[in-house]
């Protein structure tokens, strides 16, 4: 948590955005960053369409967007009626519930750290 807390101290500010608190929140990488991005929040593609949109394979497409389900800020959603019988379709949060959810990180980080210091400064 307090590698999480430095990294976004020594950035700044002016050019902070919200993705870079994401990325740090949930220990994303650039490629998972990519993926997140290329994601649209209302209909939903496919792990080779994320892997087309970023440059990368399929297989490294689907551990950024398992990655990201994970974190809760992608959803994935099983349709029937492929060749194949099925595909899972992903599809990221809409930005306002993304911006909300980094805040939450962010007040939750800021939060552990307070009582942290509170019980250091008691032990003195």
């Amino acid at each position: 948590m307090m590698e999480k807390m430095g990294k976004l101290s020594r950035m700044d500010p002016n050019s902070l955005s919200c993705m870079d608190v994401v990325k740090c929140i949930h220990a994303l990488t650039d490629t998972d960053i990519k993926a997140l991005e290329s994601l649209p929040s209302n209909d939903g593609i496919t792990a080779h369409d994320v892997g087309e949109a970023i440059g990368k394979d399929r297989s490294t497409a689907h551990r950024s967007l398992e990655k990201l389900v994970a974190a809760g800020i992608c959803y994935k959603e099983k349709r029937s009626g492929t060749p194949r019988g099925y595909s899972n379709y992903y599809q990221r949060v809409p930005k306002k519930e993304l911006y909300r959810m980094a805040k939450k990180g962010l007040d939750e980080c800021y939060t552990k750290v307070k009582i942290a210091l509170d019980n250091m400064n008691d032990t003195e």
